[in-house]
């Protein structure tokens, strides 16, 4: 039976805030060998946590010649992880991009390779290996150009359908929509569902509910000449072109697709990276579409401070001094003997800008870097960045060293109904009734994936209102007054939200989980209450009163189980 909730304290309790230090300890950490011959792009990295252990691993693409890189983290320190494979070698083409996604929902984490000069693929987990599923799970076998892939849940069925952002000039490949069809295969579906098909010199993509009303929409970063497109969702099963009418059809020399609430106001904007105002194609500098939160996008990169003239590829936000606010920090391609910055860390005022910090660390990066993705290796409450640097020199990790930072709280999602991975989903929370919001993401910023735990940073406060996360399937659990300094593990419905039915009322339900019997109390009268197992049938219907409020479950095996409550006109799962 799949866990129900547990917690891993940090035993530690950071209320004084301080200077941020960045430092590189890559090689003191057991990363230390470069990924591969000089390319442009550079090779893709993953943050996350590829054997389920609580610590947060890292993967790297590399260049011909040398196979994916997978570093498996012990208590702290990586080492190289070989027994995936029976035979490393038969992979070792060139590598753009890495996801660590549990497509099948069997509990796993399976791998997908993007690659620009052979196949992409799929590997299942069976066990402790790696399986190579392409063919059969319906991916084509020939060369499509790809650098990003995005996963998200366009029909919430539970099951993880992918984008695949293509990339070659003069030729008529197209970026591609894989369907998911629940068994182990995929579809490619792209003109049936609305999407535009024309050939683009796409990077990445990123899917996000940029409107908030259930359902995942799609943008896609173009590289010169092509506008980048934004794709509403319909909720049917298609999508429709809304790049032109929310404002977010810029022709630039698009590389990153990187979405976070930077203004924390409930909807989601959109940062993308850049060229040099000298040679971008046509719109100068980086951009950061703020989210109007009425379908429209407005370029805020000149008034927030992140305009960064560069040549700019991996961006992330992350809350570096746990203050409650978002910074960024960017990629750049060329070292300090050009003209241009090496990097750029932008650390937030909290008022919608951001200042370029030259204070935070980062005295050693001289790197041309690429891909970059945010986790925490030591479940230490402060993220770290990890950066594939060009082919010559070894990634960077860049850990925050400055330990009096404010408290925080990290969270891991479990779907049963949604996917079992929580991509799509949408975490908020609330302290002293300041809210922050977090979107569960596969596949985003420039080839790169972060970490699939979500972090908060909570400045002084001891103690969390609520903690609510909102699934895809519609299910929302909340747990309130939660203490800070801990990561937490929510599966789907196990904190099912006392929601209100209408205006007057209130249903509440205890305990759960249930032992034996399921008590339920409302100022109206309920009519009846219907038990479903996790396929949807009903296993148990019965009439409750005032006299008779609760309900025997002894006869039930351990497991899942949802309630659907009966009122008047009312009606709650």
């Amino acid at each position: 039976m799949k866990r129900i909730f547990f917690f891993f304290f940090i035993l530690s309790v950071h209320v004084v805030f301080s200077q941020i230090n960045f430092v590189d300890r890559a090689t003191l950490l057991g990363i230390d060998e470069h990924t591969g011959n000089s390319i442009f792009g550079g090779s893709g990295v993953s943050f996350v946590d590829f054997d389920d252990d609580g610590f947060d691993d890292i993967t790297l693409a590399s260049g011909s010649g040398i196979p994916v890189q997978f570093y498996k983290n012990i208590d702290g320190q990586f080492f190289i992880e070989v027994s995936f494979f029976n035979n490393p070698s038969f992979y070792s083409y060139r590598t753009r991009s890495i996801c660590w996604v549990d497509y099948d929902n069997d509990g796993d984490k399976d791998l997908f390779i993007t690659s620009d000069t052979d196949s992409n693929r799929l590997f299942k987990r069976e066990n402790d290996t790696l399986v190579d599923v392409t063919l059969s799970s319906g991916f084509p076998l020939d060369n499509l150009y790809t650098y990003g892939a995005s996963w998200g849940d366009i029909d919430n069925d539970g099951c993880l359908d992918v984008y695949l952002s293509n990339r070659i000039g003069d030729t008529t490949i197209t970026n591609y929509l894989f369907k998911n069809n629940c068994d182990g295969t995929f579809s490619e579906v792209t003109n049936s569902i609305g999407l535009n098909n024309l050939p683009a010199l796409s990077f990445c993509s990123g899917f996000f509910d940029f409107n908030n009303d259930g359902w995942q929409d799609l943008y896609v970063a173009n590289d010169k000449f092509k506008p980048n497109y934004l794709y509403k969702n319909n909720g049917d099963g298609t999508f429709t072109d809304v790049s032109q009418s929310s404002g977010t059809d810029i022709v630039m020399d698009a590389m990153s697709v990187t979405i976070d609430d930077f203004n924390a106001d409930g909807f989601f904007d959109i940062y993308i990276t850049n060229t040099p105002q000298t040679i971008s194609t046509p719109h100068p500098g980086c951009v950061l579409f703020k989210n109007n939160g009425d379908g429209t996008f407005t370029n805020v990169a000149v008034g927030s401070g992140t305009d960064l003239d560069s040549y700019s590829w991996g961006s992330s936000f992350l809350d570096a001094d746990n203050d409650g606010d978002l910074d960024l920090y960017v990629n750049t391609q060329y070292s300090g003997e050009n003209m241009y910055p090496t990097y750029a860390f932008f650390e937030s005022n909290g008022n919608e800008t951001l200042n370029n910090s030259i204070t935070s660390g980062f005295t050693t990066n001289s790197y041309k870097s690429y891909a970059c993705a945010v986790g925490d290796y030591d479940n230490s409450g402060t993220l770290e960045i990890i950066v594939n640097n060009d082919a010559d020199q070894v990634p960077s990790l860049w850990e925050n060293m400055e330990m009096s930072v404010g408290n925080y709280i990290s969270i891991d999602l479990e779907g049963t109904i949604s996917n079992n991975d929580g991509i799509g989903s949408i975490i908020e929370i609330s302290v002293n009734g300041t809210k922050q919001y977090r979107l569960v993401m596969s596949g985003e910023g420039y080839l790169s994936q972060n970490s699939m735990t979500e972090h908060f940073g909570i400045g002084a406060a001891t103690t969390i209102d609520y903690v609510k996360v909102k699934w895809l399937s519609g299910i929302e659990d909340i747990l309130y007054n939660v203490s800070p300094n801990q990561k937490i593990t929510i599966v789907e419905g196990s904190f099912l939200s006392v929601n209100e039915f209408g205006n007057d009322f209130t249903l509440n339900y205890y305990p759960n989980p249930v032992i034996d019997e399921l008590f339920i109390t409302s100022k109206e009268e309920i009519e009846q209450i219907e038990i479903f197992d996790m396929s949807g049938k009903v296993i148990l219907k019965t009439k409750l009163s005032h006299e008779n409020s609760s309900v025997k479950l002894t006869e039930l095996k351990s497991g899942f189980y949802f309630a659907q409550v009966a009122s008047g006109s009312y009606s709650k799962t």
